[in-house]
């Protein structure tokens, strides 16, 4: 009896005994004869029973059928040959005399199924790692064309299309790496004439309004409310006896007593230092009078007098919190309306952190401070990554989690300065996993912040929270602030 011998991809041999009035070959999986491979087409060819042997004939195959090398279209198989069908080697035998020998066994059989299965498996493994990668970055449904509805046809096809679009993808990550730079050139040249525009400006108003601070009446000025464990505190009423009163009644009777009880700043630090006063005093009369150009003025030359120092204190702690308070003053104040009070509080949390941290010995220990591990927890991966990215960026070490049933199992026995937790967790929610991480003394203060669509910020356990869609800005300024008072022991 006539046999067909097909040598498959992977070295293996399928056997098939021809019998019947017409068999048909090719992908397509109700064919007479399958081969899964996608140099077939779906429909490649037929054999038709003549006169005791079998014709051959090609159906129109997009890579033709080909017999002892030659392409045909229409062929009568009368002796021994090699048959390509596409790219597939095959051969063809009119009387097998060994055929018992020469078909596969059932053990056989069900070995290369199962080969042919995992295969399969894997391609749709690796498509669909791909396109999960194609989505995150791109934030974008990868979409392809199915020509074929076999399963081995469309993962072929689709895995061609996300090599396509993942070269793609790395062309335009490249040039938006070049485009950042020349943003970033562009802004420190932004920054340096935004700066000479301001002293002119702060010269001219000088000269025509001499010191108009003086001449004004107090304005309403309205405290910051803090959140849990905050270092938020309002401003002294009038009369009232403050710190600086004590240092200086001191100082009246011994010129040298704050001296020796308050060791000097380094001098890089001291203009910091003395500077972090008037501009809480600043934030807190544009808190109370947001229209208030004045006090906008000042806000916003205190704060880019504090980016200029901190800039000169190259890579420190306490200096990049500094600068990222300095960006994020910097976008309220040029978006009217923008300077609410959930934006002022972010602030104020830094400045009076700051206020605590600017002092010699805290100076010199932040120096030798790790980088601040955060967990970020969300569900959404698109979330997730842009979170993890911006913390990367603020120079934090961030870890990432999107399953909220493994975040017990990644937070356990390791140290973080601060958890950020999403507060629309489907199972289990935030409330419930945050008095879960309380419960282990590793965790007890351990700072968490929320990330929530509706701005609560009283949801258990929790020390603040930020109103989705994140700020990149506050993000940067809160994560700084907590993480910073986890490892300082300011909670």
């Amino acid at each position: 009896m006539p046999t067909l011998r097909i040598q498959m991809p992977n070295r293996s041999e399928v056997t098939h005994q021809l019998s019947g009035e017409r068999i048909t070959i090719g992908r397509a999986p109700d064919n007479t004869i399958q081969i899964a491979n996608s140099a077939v087409s779906a429909r490649h060819a037929e054999l038709i029973a003549e006169d005791g042997h079998y014709r051959l004939r090609d159906l129109e195959s997009t890579n033709l059928t080909f017999v002892d090398g030659a392409p045909v279209a229409d062929f009568h198989l009368r002796q021994d040959c090699r048959i390509a069908f596409g790219t597939v080697e095959c051969v063809f035998d009119p009387m097998d005399a060994s055929l018992d020998e020469a078909l596969m066994s059932r053990e056989q059989l069900e070995r290369d199924t199962a080969f042919l299965r995992a295969e399969n498996a894997n391609l749709r493994a690796a498509l669909a790692a791909q396109q999960r990668r194609v989505d995150m970055l791109s934030s974008a449904r990868l979409v392809t064309g199915r020509t074929d509805s076999t399963p081995s046809a469309a993962a072929q096809d689709a895995l061609r299309a996300v090599a396509s679009e993942r070269n793609d993808l790395r062309h335009t990550v490249a040039g938006l790496r070049s485009e950042i730079a020349n943003l970033t050139e562009e802004l420190a040249t932004a920054n340096r004439e935004r700066e000479r525009l301001r002293q002119a400006l702060a010269a001219r108003h000088a000269e025509k309004t001499g010191d108009v601070r003086q001449s004004l009446p107090a304005p309403r000025v309205r405290a910051v409310p803090p959140m849990n464990g905050a270092l938020i505190r309002p401003s002294p009423k009038p009369g009232a006896l403050t710190s600086r009163d004590s240092a200086s009644a001191l100082t009246a009777l011994d010129p040298n007593a704050t001296q020796r009880l308050t060791p000097r700043l380094d001098a890089a630090w001291q203009p910091i230092a003395d500077l972090l006063a008037p501009l809480r005093a600043a934030l807190d009369r544009v808190s109370g009078v947001p229209d208030d150009d004045l006090s906008r003025m000042a806000l916003m030359t205190h704060s880019t007098e504090l980016m200029n120092l901190a800039a000169d204190l190259a890579d420190h702690p306490i200096a990049r919190l500094s600068v990222s308070v300095e960006a994020l003053l910097h976008e309220l104040l040029a978006q009217p309306g923008a300077m609410h009070e959930a934006m002022t509080r972010t602030v104020a949390q830094a400045l009076d952190l700051l206020a605590r941290l600017v002092e010699p010995r805290q100076v010199e220990r932040a120096k030798t401070l790790p980088p601040p591990t955060i967990l970020a927890v969300d569900e959404d991966t698109t979330l997730l990554a842009e979170t993890v990215m911006l913390l990367e960026l603020a120079q934090l070490h961030p870890m990432a989690c999107a399953d909220a049933g493994a975040v017990l199992a990644e937070a356990a026995g390791r140290k973080l300065d601060l958890i950020m937790l999403d507060g629309d967790l489907s199972g289990p929610t935030a409330p419930a996993l945050c008095t879960k991480l309380r419960a282990d003394p590793t965790h007890r203060k351990t700072p968490i912040v929320f990330l929530t669509w509706n701005g609560a910020g009283g949801l258990a356990g929790g020390n603040d929270f930020l109103t989705k869609p994140v700020n990149p800005a506050e993000l940067a300024v809160k994560a700084q602030t907590w993480s910073l008072r986890h490892q300082f022991g300011l909670l």
